[in-house]
């Protein structure tokens, strides 16, 4: 694993260690024996995929991911990455791209995809999907991340404001609310998003995550 992206994993495991068990889960990534409720503990696995297999996927679908996205997803095989506030895409090393292609894989993708927005990931509110915002160019294709209303089916009135300037801005905050959210609520912890991405979160993020955040 990259060096990089071990706070975020470590983070991750510390609270959401365990996934349902289905048949064919990749003994590679198995951290224990299935328990009575039917959860398997899970770890991560060195990944093997090439940058080749995302340039693919993007020709296919005529999306551009940023690069610092890649390296993360291609950095590891894990089995989950829901972070409570978001969800990202897991990369299983039987199907490793299969949750890229579920969500650029549907109708309200493939009406985002030519305006240059990019579906990658989901809201923890299931408000819809997580974006990227690729009408402005950018060094690395480090675009800005949105949330789409998915209700719009494809209309750019559903894109909401830009919630992290970019790819490593929202590993940076997710990464820190992982590791504060046994001990802090979330009303305690977000506010530190605004320090952390003054140009996303703490601009034109803040009202998203205030209401997100349940302020007292």
């Amino acid at each position: 694993m990259n060096e990089r992206y071990r706070p975020f994993f470590d983070a991750l495991l510390s609270l959401f260690d365990k996934v349902v068990y289905t048949p064919g889960f990749p003994d590679a990534l198995k951290a224990s024996e299935v328990d009575a409720d039917g959860w398997v503990a899970w770890k991560p696995a060195p990944g093997t995929l090439q940058r080749s297999d995302y340039a693919a996927l993007e020709a296919r679908f005529g999306v551009r991911y940023p690069e610092s996205f890649i390296e993360w997803h291609r950095s590891c095989f894990f089995m989950d990455a829901d972070c409570g506030l978001l969800r990202l895409p897991p990369s299983n090393p039987a199907e490793p791209l299969r949750e890229l292609e579920d969500r650029l894989d549907w109708p309200v993708a493939e009406r985002l995809a030519p305006q240059r927005i990019y579906p990658f990931g989901d809201d923890g509110n299931d408000a819809g999907p997580l974006v990227f915002d690729g009408r402005k160019e950018a060094p690395g294709n480090e675009f800005p991340v949105r949330i789409y209303d998915h209700e719009y089916g494809g209309d750019l009135k559903g894109l909401g404001p830009v919630i992290f300037s970019s790819f490593p801005k929202l590993l940076e905050c997710m990464t820190h609310y992982l590791q504060e959210k046994q001990r802090l609520h979330d009303y305690e912890i977000i506010p530190e998003f605004f320090r952390i991405d003054p140009d996303g979160a703490g601009n034109t993020g803040v009202d998203y995550w205030m209401g997100f955040a349940g302020m007292p």
